[in-house]
């Protein structure tokens, strides 16, 4: 729905406004994940254009890539406002991405709200799916209840495998759990679901399992490799490793200084070797 909701767009803008880059151009960007390069295209198009902020169709895109391009919540939100005060198509798209911003916010009973409404629109795996992810990160015990009817839909999906494991840890199941680790690592998870694997194996006290999962998603080109190195450190410090913890909290500043899980873990290396002093 949403790649068919995008080429629709897209087709709108003829390549006289956008100049040099096509409608083609544009999706070929945004398909291949440059994001930012696909973000510069069309806020300028629709710069020399201002009307173009009277489509709200066009305001969820710039919206959509605020988000992916440039992180900013803010900015998101003002243009899914505006989406919403001119108009737009039906579609549960915007309700995605107003949930995104929701969650990134934050606010995730508000998150919660809108991928309901998403799934009401178009029960599809990847909505249930943003769904389940919203209604656990706000402590709602339905959410094993979705990631399950992920699953019926996605019996091979990997990230439903991890959802239904950080479930089952949370009400103690560690045996659950680490069978939905196993499973979902059985499954060409990508770099990301790897990571994830890695975070419910450190959930459940399986630290060296953890560090190999963390291990192959950086093989497999995960960023921010901050955030990763700092949790291959963490893994190290809990099997008393403290060598490679501070060696992994060493890269994991050098990448991401500013990032508070970073700086978390660099307090760890710190207590370290104070404690070998």
């Amino acid at each position: 729905m949403a790649k068919f909701f995008l080429r629709r767009i897209i087709s709108k803008f003829t390549a006289k406004p956008l100049q040099a880059h096509g409608p083609g151009d544009f999706w070929a960007l945004y398909n291949e994940g440059a994001y930012q390069e696909a973000y510069a295209v069309l806020y300028d198009a629709m710069m020399k254009r201002p009307q173009s902020f009277n489509n709200g169709d066009l305001c969820i895109l710039l919206a959509d890539l605020e988000l992916k391009a440039n992180d900013d919540v803010r900015k998101a939100k003002q243009l899914l406002d505006r989406a919403r005060e001119v108009g737009y198509s039906p579609t549960d798209y915007y309700h995605n991405l107003h949930g995104w911003a929701m969650l990134k916010a934050g606010k995730c009973e508000e998150a919660v709200h809108d991928y309901e409404q998403s799934v009401a629109m178009d029960p599809s795996a990847p909505n249930l799916t943003m769904l389940a992810q919203a209604l656990s990160m706000s402590g709602d015990k339905r959410a094993m209840t979705v990631w399950k009817q992920v699953l019926e839909k996605d019996p091979n999906g990997c990230f439903a495998h991890i959802g239904i494991g950080f479930e089952a840890a949370k009400t103690g199941d560690r045996g659950k759990a680490l069978l939905m680790a196993k499973r979902s690592e059985k499954l060409t998870p990508s770099a990301h679901d790897l990571s994830e694997i890695a975070r419910l194996y450190y959930e459940v006290d399986e630290f060296q399992s953890a560090i190999n999962a963390y291990l192959d998603a950086e093989r497999r080109g995960y960023e921010p490799k901050g955030r990763l190195y700092a949790a291959i450190a963490a893994c190290s410090f809990a099997l008393g490793d403290n060598s490679t913890g501070r060696k992994y909290a060493e890269w994991a500043v050098r990448f991401n200084p500013e990032d508070n899980w970073v700086k978390e873990v660099w307090q760890m290396s710190e207590e370290s070797r104070r404690e070998k002093q």
